[in-house]
């Protein structure tokens, strides 16, 4: 969590620091543009002031000439180092007293002999301090005759914006620090629920189901750690389950077991005399241990199911055969319990590519919820049609009905209904199971003390 808390302060504090960076940079650069810029624009209006008072009252002589007769009233008032450049680039007058002897080949005097404003930054020609330099044509008889220049220095114009820069990167930094605090503050901030759900799904990994994670907002963390409460819940409902399916297990195993035990202690001690005791002894046992046998096949099967191991073998079979066969085979239990059986079956229905034995262990078992539930001298009825490109098998019974609270959990793993006549509640789980794997659905309808009706789905 200190990990995840210094990641978050950090990528904040690094696009601060980014950000900061830039807008230092773009400042500072501005600032100096603008200080430049404006003592460009004074120097070349000043400039502009004094070749166009020379140009109209001095262009009737020569430069060489001008300078010869000391005339510098056009400049007299230039706060900057004048000089007057003839057009071979030679300095010929300059007003500190420095005459340089090498030709100028500067840019801003070729602007000038071309009739332009030329202006350059010179910071070569003097160590402590840069200049600025601007330039323009002076005119004798309607043609460039020499260049006037002006040189100003620029350490003022330094300094004040190395002042400027050094306010910027002190500000810069205090805003780096600053945000630095936030950012630690603001990723506390964030991680402390995370921590809180850490904690809470470890005690979950640990097997506390009980205690539930706070929830104090609806972003995505609050999200989370209402859906870990949720799973708790299904967790805990799951296992509330499970348990009361174990119980369910182990009292349908207790009870054949006892019965079993019970007659084989009986048949054991007895002379063998009484046929009728012996044969009401053998039935017996066969009959629980049927009832054990179709347990513990329940059971594999859902393990299989569970797991995802399960298979079906599947080729085309005739429903018409399989239903018309259990028909036969669970008529004499309708005729027992005075139950009437009826099947109707759409004379047009094709084949369906299908595991013959895996349907009919479906109906079977679903047939048998409806005997079960179906009291004394109620209907039973099967009825089979073709609805587009699906079989529909419908199982309708006049029996007791289910719950309406219980209806939609009548296919959950391990649910048992309050009914006395259910059982381990796995049997219809298995069945949905089954039909899924044929890419059908199965659905139950009822209504209470009215009856119940499973509709299968199959696609053609």
């Amino acid at each position: 969590m200190n990990s995840l808390r210094t990641k978050l302060a950090g990528s904040y504090l690094l696009v601060i620091l980014i950000t900061v960076i830039i807008v230092e940079g773009f400042l500072i650069a501005g600032t100096k543009k603008y200080y430049y810029k404006n003592v460009e624009s004074n120097l070349s209006n000043q400039l502009m002031l004094s070749t166009s008072f020379y140009n109209t009252y001095l262009a009737s002589a020569n430069v060489k000439e001008n300078v010869a007769n000391n005339v510098d009233v056009f400049y007299e008032k230039i706060n900057a180092e004048v000089q007057i450049i003839d057009l071979d680039g030679f300095v010929i007058m300059d007003s500190l007293g420095v005459m340089p002897e090498k030709k100028l080949e500067s840019n801003d005097f070729i602007e000038a002999s071309a009739g332009k404003v030329g202006s350059i930054i010179d910071r070569q020609k003097y160590e402590n301090e840069g200049v600025m330099t601007v330039a323009y044509p002076l005119i004798y008889n309607g043609k460039i005759n020499g260049v006037l220049r002006f040189i100003t220095s620029l350490k003022k114009i330094d300094d004040d914006i190395y002042q400027l820069s050094r306010f910027f990167l002190i500000t810069g930094g205090m805003v780096i620090i600053i945000s630095g605090i936030v950012s630690i503050f603001i990723s506390s901030i964030i991680t402390s629920p995370i921590k809180k759900i850490m904690s809470g799904a470890e005690k979950m990994a640990s097997g506390n189901f009980i205690e539930k994670i706070k929830v104090n907002s609806d972003d995505e963390l609050g999200q989370l750690a209402k859906t870990l409460n949720y799973m708790t819940e299904e967790i805990l409902k799951s296992e509330r389950m499970k348990d009361e399916f174990i119980a369910s297990v182990s009292h349908e195993l207790r009870t054949p077991l006892t019965s079993i035990k019970g007659w084989s202690i009986v048949l054991n001690s007895s002379e063998l005399e009484d046929v009728e005791e012996l044969k009401e002894g053998l039935e017996i046992i066969e009959q629980e241990s049927d009832r054990l046998t179709f347990l513990v096949e329940d059971l594999l099967d859902f393990s299989k199911l569970s797991s995802g191991k399960v298979s079906i073998k599947k080729d085309f079979v005739d429903l018409k055969d399989i239903l018309n066969n259990i028909k036969t085979q669970t008529l004499p239990r309708a005729l027992k319990e005075n139950i009437h059986l009826n099947l109707v079956i759409d004379e047009n229905l094709p084949k369906i590519f299908a595991d013959r034995n895996r349907l009919k262990q479906v109906f079977i078992n679903v047939l048998d919820n409806s005997f079960k539930f179906t009291p004394d001298g109620g209907n039973v009825s099967i009825r089979v049609n073709l609805e587009g490109e699906n079989i529909v098998i419908q199982i309708i019974d006049t029996g007791c009905g289910i719950p309406k609270d219980e209806l939609p959990r009548v296919k959950e793993k391990f649910f048992k209904g309050k009914n006395a006549n259910s059982k381990n509640g796995i049997g219809l789980s298995i069945c949905d199971e089954i039909i899924k794997l044929h890419e059908g659905e199965l659905q139950i309808n009822s209504v209470l003390g009215k009856g119940t009706e499973v509709c299968i789905i199959i696609p053609v």
